[in-house]
């Protein structure tokens, strides 16, 4: 019997896991699990001793839906992709004359920024990603258009942010992690981006730039909003909800604990309750 009531709480807590994930992230169907994603190592345009090399790019051409843009979604062709690029139907701003745009994800040799400031480390490659109209005219998206570049790094690091060169300088952005070293932010222009680690650390002949700049964003950046690490401020009020309404790892694995002390508690009160009659 112990052993039967103690499968049951723990069927019990896998379901009330469940429901609880469920009630925070609604699914609209059914996983589909259709095999294991092989996670191929990562690819240098300059690679550090022992290291793959060949790192590829990839580019699109993406017609327009009269005034607005179609769907962008380009990625490099490594598993997973080391970079991405996404905007939805008409969160870009073009001018009124474009008629297609031409996306294009370039990886490039981190010496390319040695002379840029604002980065203790770069994590991999730097990436070139520019959407550009027929007559050559950059695109660029308001903040509410949740524009998104996706970077993987070789590695994890503390601290490690995606970064965009912005008049000279690396700026750190407002970044999430993902599954496998990948880092995702909100974006407002294009150009060169990395996984970088803000701060001084010494230089190396291939991951290391001189030495932090201003972490604000400079003329022309994206707005605060968009680019600025969050303030204690915000950081506390995100600690209870993700930034789509959901609410947090924290708060569910909160909830999962709490239900773990219920089936515990119950099972104790069970036990001793056939204790009690086994003594009748």
């Amino acid at each position: 019997m112990p052993t039967r009531r103690l499968a049951l709480a723990v069927i019990g807590l896998g379901l009330g896991i469940a429901g609880v994930a469920q009630v925070s992230a609604p699914l609209g169907a059914p996983p589909l699990y259709d095999g294991v994603v092989v996670v191929q190592p990562y690819v240098y345009v300059n690679p550090p001793a022992g290291k793959p090399g060949g790192a590829k790019g990839a580019s699109a051409h993406v017609s327009m839906n009269g005034p607005k843009n179609a769907v962008v979604a380009l990625a490099t062709p490594e598993q997973p992709p080391q970079a991405q690029v996404v905007a939805g139907d008409g969160s870009l701003i073009v001018p009124p004359s474009a008629t297609a745009l031409d996306v294009s994800i370039t990886p490039l040799n981190p010496s390319v920024e040695a002379g840029v400031a604002g980065a203790a480390r770069i994590l991999g490659n730097v990436y070139a990603i520019n959407l550009i109209d027929q007559s050559g005219v950059p695109a660029t998206a308001p903040a509410s258009g949740l524009v998104t570049v996706v970077l993987r790094a070789p590695e994890d690091a503390v601290g490690a942010q995606v970064g965009q060169v912005v008049d000279g300088a690396w700026h750190p952005l407002k970044s999430e992690p993902m599954f496998g070293s990948t880092w995702v932010a909100v974006v407002t222009s294009f150009g060169d981006f990395a996984v970088i680690v803000p701060g001084t650390s010494p230089a190396t002949s291939w991951t290391t730039l001189s030495s932090i700049a201003p972490t604000g964003p400079a003329n022309g950046a994206a707005p605060s909003a968009a680019v600025a690490p969050a303030s204690a401020e915000s950081a506390g009020s995100d600690a209870g909800s993700s930034s789509d309404g959901f609410p947090s790892a924290r708060v569910v694995g909160a909830v999962a604990f709490l239900l773990l002390l219920g089936f515990i508690g119950a099972a104790a009160v069970a036990r001793s309750r056939r204790d009690r009659k086994s003594r009748r």
